[in-house]
């Protein structure tokens, strides 16, 4: 399957079967993101896993917001999204660390797409209580939970309701 059609491809449900998942497709996911691209070479992103059926699968369902719990208590997999926002080599802030955990998380829901599997993002959580969850300090920032999992049998997948590429290209205005 080509990029492009991983991409048409990838799906955000609100629903799971409930079915376990393979650690190995996470962890080949979780290597593709590794392995993207960062400003300075930084690799601001940061990320806890947890399975369904472990303890820290329900820590991490419980900093959900109830609407999104209902959801992904039937994720196979549940992904805690962080960014260190601090460059390693200067000690300053790192202004692209969310642009460049974006870039990896994309990479990695496109490699999920690609062994099966389907993701979603939930902003929706209690930030506070992630970060006491997993003992972080200020400089690594919580950013989203990502709920992995097969979906349910007769589940249709919508189309794809996007913007044309013309309405997202800009120009530069001369004088």
């Amino acid at each position: 399957m080509t990029l492009l059609e991983l991409a048409q491809q990838r799906h955000s449900p609100r629903a799971f079967d409930g079915s376990p998942i393979e650690r190995a497709d996470v962890e080949r996911a979780l290597e593709v993101a590794r392995l993207s691209s960062s400003s300075y070479n930084n690799q601001p992103w940061r990320f806890v896993v947890a399975h369904r059926g472990e303890p820290d699968f329900d820590a991490l369902l419980d900093t959900a917001v109830e609407a999104n719990r209902t959801w992904m208590q039937d994720a196979g997999a549940i992904v805690g999204i962080m960014a260190s926002t601090v460059l390693e080599k200067t000690g300053e802030t790192d202004h692209a660390a969310m642009f460049g955990v974006g870039m990896a998380v994309g990479a990695m829901e496109l490699a999920l797409t690609e062994a099966g599997l389907a993701s979603m993002q939930a902003g929706g959580f209690d930030r506070k209580a992630f970060a006491s969850l997993l003992g972080l300090n200020a400089t690594v920032v919580p950013i989203s939970l990502l709920a992995i999992g097969r979906l349910p049998e007769g589940h249709e997948v919508p189309g794809k309701n996007r913007k044309s590429l013309p309405e997202l290209l800009l120009s530069v205005t001369r004088s």
